[in-house]
């Protein structure tokens, strides 16, 4: 059975509705708002790519909802957040991971997209230099980064944020002479760059600024009263999850 949430009426939205919408309503769609956009950016390739346009209303929302997920994570003002993001973007046509980390009151510190060995070395200079609390790493660099990591102790070096973009959620993988905290956010960049972010019990829970459902064993999101998509397919399996140990209030779930 369905485990659906607020906005049930409203018809779900799949990305390749939206392709289609697109390509019918170029540029950006016949749910391109009133506002002229200040980003764009763009994913997939070909017949199957989708424009991602954002107003300035709705970056700010993407700011103050990654400096909440953050917080959630542990990261507070003061910390240094290195990243090792390709473009240092949270996801594409969004934000710049720096954004979020500024809102909240922390230190940017980009490594630069990790596309060689000696990409990889460098990384690991600045983030020694700087003494990072917290890395951000995506799946594609980590093999490279970690590879080229030295053999150093790193007393300083708390957490480690893996980023996923819906529908894949990569678990946490060990990585060298480090004992600190793992966690995934999950972005689904049709509709926000802060979807959910996992905890220590294993369970996902929903950024505050959209309202998550599950239908037929998928994750919704949900984004009442804002946003051009208002429900939205996310292609994560998941199940609603009635409460987490972690104490974190909020919709959980447990995706996979």
């Amino acid at each position: 059975m369905p485990e659906r949430g607020a906005g049930a009426d409203v018809a779900i939205t799949r990305r390749d509705d939206l392709v289609r919408d697109q390509l019918a309503h170029l540029p950006y769609g016949s749910r391109a708002t009133a506002a002229p956009p200040v980003r764009v950016g763009a994913t997939g390739t070909g017949e199957s790519l989708l424009v991602l346009a954002w107003t300035a209303d709705e970056l700010a929302r993407e700011r103050a909802a990654g400096a909440a997920m953050l917080a959630a994570l542990g990261v507070a003002p003061g910390m240094r957040v290195a990243n090792a993001l390709p473009g240092a973007l949270a996801t594409p046509g969004s934000l710049l991971l720096g954004d979020v980390v500024e809102e909240l009151g922390a230190l940017d510190v980009p490594l630069g997209h990790v596309d060689g060995d000696a990409a990889a070395r460098a990384a690991w200079e600045l983030f020694d230099r700087v003494q990072a609390d917290v890395l951000v790493v995506d799946a594609p660099s980590a093999p490279r980064l970690f590879a080229a990591a030295p053999a150093a102790p790193r007393p300083w070096w708390r957490g480690v944020v893996w980023l996923a973009v819906a529908p894949a959620t990569p678990a946490p993988v060990p990585v060298p002479d480090f004992g600190g905290w793992q966690r995934t956010w999950v972005a689904v960049p049709e509709v926000t760059s802060f979807f959910a972010h996992s905890c220590a019990e294993g369970a996902f829970h929903a950024g505050a600024h959209v309202a998550a459902e599950v239908v037929d064993g998928e994750a919704v999101v949900a984004t009442p009263g804002a946003g051009r998509v208002r429900r939205y397919a996310t292609g994560l399996r998941a199940r609603l999850r009635p409460s987490c140990a972690c104490g974190a209030g909020g919709v959980a779930l447990e995706v996979g």
